[in-house]
């Protein structure tokens, strides 16, 4: 019980993140600022920033991101006005040395997933989770057969709008994407979009 309850709690806040997360963007500038995320040194245009002071440290151990679709540009000031199923919210941070994002469908998630699978359009098959479970509720979208070219673990709408969470690895970092279900459809460009941005930081 206390493991569905925690886990319940991670999903409803991280859907309130995905929310208000737009609230600190700040004002636009195009000047490229170096600096290091766990190590990996990146060039980060600050209209990709979150919150802009991060940029001040030069060493961080986690950097947040806003992109804004179709054209998987920097948000900046835009991201105030925009809805939410037309942004994109990245997080980039230290590699799981344990485990590999591509990994988790099969290693982690598997176990608690319902036998039933299910088509979507976009090419992906998808995967209940079992009721009382700690991803009751949930939904993963993925690549078959197990989702090590995409996966996504996508919540309901309720309190907050349904939120789908997905990670990669790029560039020696892993890479936490959050967005709307609205978004599944476009998943093969939203990949793209996002491994030529970090590989570009990176260089």
């Amino acid at each position: 019980m206390k493991v569905i309850a925690s886990v319940f709690l991670a999903a409803l806040a991280l859907a309130a993140e995905l929310w208000f997360w737009r609230l600190s963007v700040g004002p636009d500038d195009e000047t490229p600022v170096e600096i290091a995320v766990a190590g990996v040194r990146l060039r980060v245009d600050p209209r990709l920033a979150r919150v802009r002071a991060d940029l001040a440290n030069a060493a961080l151990e986690e950097l947040d991101l806003v992109i804004a679709l179709p054209d998987l540009a920097p948000a900046g000031a835009r991201a105030n006005a925009m809805p939410l199923d037309k942004l994109v919210f990245m997080t980039l941070r230290r590699r799981d040395e344990k485990l590999e994002p591509r990994d988790k469908p099969a290693r982690l998630l598997a176990r608690f997933l319902d036998p039933s699978v299910e088509a979507h359009p976009a090419g992906l098959i998808l995967r209940r989770f079992e009721a009382g479970g700690p991803y009751d509720r949930e939904t993963l979208y993925m690549t078959p057969p197990v989702g090590r070219v995409f996966w996504a673990r996508c919540t309901p709408a309720g309190a907050t709008p349904a939120t789908c969470l997905s990670e990669a690895r790029i560039a020696g970092l892993d890479i936490r994407l959050r967005f709307s279900p609205d978004l599944l459809g476009e998943w093969e460009v939203l990949s793209a979009g996002v491994v030529r941005l970090v590989e570009g930081m990176a260089r």
